[in-house]
Order: C-alpha cells, then sequence, then structure tokens
C-alpha cells in the first residue's frame, strides 16, 4: 500500500476524532447553559452567577422577601389581567426565553388565574425582563400585540420555546407573531422599535435596582399591607398558602 494512502488514511481518521471530540465539547457546553438557566443562573462578565440575589438581612414572610413600602414601579398595564380593584396585584418579571419561566406560566399561572383572577383577588401584570437577544426580540413583538392577542401570543411562545430560544433568525419568531395578527412588515418593524426597546431596558433597570433581582422569574406583589417579592419559581400550593396568607392580613 502506498505512504501516501496511508498518510490519508490516518489524517483522516484523526480529523474525524478532532471533529467527533469538538461536537462532543459543544454539546457539554450547550448542555451546560440549558441546566444553568434552568436552575436560574446566567452567564455574566465572564462568570456564571445566580440570577436571583437576596440581601443577607431580608426580612422574610414565608416565600416572599418584603420590600419598602414605598417603592414606586413604573410598569405599563395596559395588558393586565384581573380587576383593577382586586386587593392584591402581582407584577410577574419573566423572560421569554427562561424555562423555569415557561415552566410557571403555562402549569402554574392558569390555577393562579382562576382560583384568585378571576374571583377578583388579584391582579396579574406580565414584565417583560429579556436575558438576551432573542428574549428581546420577543418582548418587543409581545408589546406590539393587542391586547385580545397578547395572552395568547405569550403562551404560544412559552410553548414552543425550545424552537426559536437559541435561533439566530427571526423567521420562526415572525411566524407566531403571523399567528396573532402581526404581518410580516409590521413584525419587522417592532423588532427594529428602538422607543419600545428603551422602555424594556428602563423597565428591566428599574427592576434590579429597586428589586434586588437580576434575573427571572420573580414575582412582585403588592397590596395596601406593602410590597413584597418571590424569587424565583415556586409551585402551586406554595403560592396559594402565601397568597391566602396575604389576602387574610388584608382582610383583618
Amino acid at each position: 500500500m502506498p505512504i501516501t494512502t496511508i498518510r490519508s488514511d490516518i489524517v483522516e481518521e484523526i480529523v474525524k476524532k478532532i471533529s467527533s471530540t469538538l461536537s462532543l465539547i459543544v454539546m457539554f457546553f450547550l448542555s451546560a447553559v440549558i441546566y444553568f438557566n434552568y436552575k436560574g443562573f446566567v452567564y455574566e462578565n465572564g462568570t456564571v452567577v445566580l440570577k436571583k440575589q437576596i440581601a443577607d438581612a431580608a426580612e422574610y414572610n414565608g416565600i416572599a422577601v418584603v420590600l419598602p413600602k414605598d417603592i414606586a414601579i413604573n410598569v405599563s398595564q395596559k395588558y393586565a389581567v384581573g380587576s383593577a380593584s382586586a386587593p392584591l396585584t402581582m407584577f410577574e418579571y419573566s423572560s421569554l426565553t427562561c424555562p423555569h419561566c415557561a415552566d410557571f406560566h403555562l402549569d402554574i399561572m392558569p390555577f393562579i388565574v382562576r382560583e384568585y383572577v378571576d374571583k377578583g383577588l388579584l391582579r396579574v401584570i406580565f414584565v417583560n425582563f429579556p436575558l438576551d437577544k432573542n428574549s428581546m426580540k420577543a418582548a418587543l413583538l409581545s408589546e406590539c400585540m393587542t391586547y385580545d392577542n397578547y395572552a395568547g401570543f405569550l403562551n404560544e411562545l412559552f410553548y414552543n420555546q425550545r424552537s426559536w430560544w437559541m435561533d439566530d433568525k427571526d423567521e420562526r419568531l415572525l411566524r407566531y407573531a403571523a399567528q396573532f395578527d402581526l404581518s410580516y412588515d409590521e413584525a419587522q418593524a417592532c423588532i427594529k422599535d428602538k422607543k419600545k426597546a428603551a422602555d424594556i431596558v428602563t423597565t428591566r433597570h428599574e427592576a434590579l435596582k429597586q428589586l434586588n433581582m437580576q434575573g427571572t422569574p420573580a414575582f412582585l406583589i403588592s397590596g395596601a399591607d406593602g410590597n413584597e417579592i418571590i424569587y424565583g419559581a415556586v409551585n402551586y400550593s406554595s403560592f396559594k398558602e402565601y397568597l391566602d396568607s396575604r389576602l387574610i392580613r388584608l382582610h383583618n
């Protein structure tokens, strides 16, 4: 067998091994990103940090951290769900690419709506807190929806999150927007809307500064008895116990 043939086979085998190794490395880091995002961490400024930061000396009320009563949150309420006279208002800070946010919004929020929102006990306001460029694009598209299409669009994005959250192209997001009556040209213009983007960034910075949070999900619950925040997703029974205790306190 010619020497050139042997060397070619060797080179080919080496290339295959290198390609296989690189593929494993890429899959490892991709899995790590998904895992840490799911567990509430984010890669930021060269390090992996916990997305929620709670002051060591914080005062707690069950699963919630008690915040100062004079906190003023400037958040649009045009997509609010529930009665304006409800004793409690919940601001759901969420990133549309966050797996925990998707789980909460799809699996737990319907029970909260049925047991509290529909009964006039709670008003819910979804607040976009984008963590990456794709969640920012999705947030911008959501802000262009009509009131009647807003909730459905959020559900659609959360339900199909795995199909678009790491996609560099906008086509899938634009197709989802089209399902909710936003034309291709309207959606393109929406993604490029600098004013809407600035408003979302301002809301995000306000949350970072006043709510001591750096990620999602988080739930600010405000009422006449003050402001409290729940960092991270919790199960429905824990959320129900907390809301019931707040309502009892307000009633008394």
